[in-house]
């Protein structure tokens, strides 16, 4: 058994048990009594669609008897860019509030997106960065009426 279908089972027993304690949710008193674990189950459900998935498509690869990788040919860029994500999402979680939504998802994004494009793509990776941080941010403020936390230098 491969690493990918273990992780299908494990999303799959996962899955189900967040399903199974979703629904054992107490419920509303006021208004629809299935109103607020519709999402949990939903997204329950989908753990064990997407576990199982895993499972039965990493088992047929391996009754085809195709698809060999080397033991460890990769597994260490992998590791590394799991690290490095990371990492950058808890200093993004730490930074958050002191920059600012734009500031700190530029840098996060724009990061990442450094590490999985390369140098070479460092146009593109900026616009995407900074694209995607403004707009969500005025999809959020804006449309929404969500406040996201300001950069400091715009509180003054």
């Amino acid at each position: 058994m491969n690493i990918s279908a273990l992780t299908g089972i494990v999303t799959m027993v996962f899955g189900l048990i967040y399903t199974w304690m979703a629904y054992s949710m107490p419920r509303a008193s006021i208004g629809k009594p299935m109103d607020h674990i519709i999402f949990p189950l939903i997204l329950g459900i989908g753990m064990i669609f997407c576990g199982l998935l895993l499972f039965f498509v990493e088992g047929r690869k391996v009754m085809e008897g195709g698809e060999k990788r080397e033991a460890g040919a990769g597994l260490a860029r992998d590791t590394k860019l799991i690290i490095f994500t990371c990492v950058m999402a808890v200093l993004y979680g730490i930074f958050f509030e002191r920059l600012g939504y734009v500031l700190s998802t530029t840098i996060f994004i724009g990061s990442l997106l450094f590490v999985l494009n390369g140098k070479k793509k460092w146009k593109t990776n900026v616009i995407v960065a900074v694209l995607f941080s403004l707009i969500v941010y005025i999809g959020f403020s804006r449309l929404l009426s969500i406040p996201l936390p300001m950069m400091p230098i715009l509180q003054i």
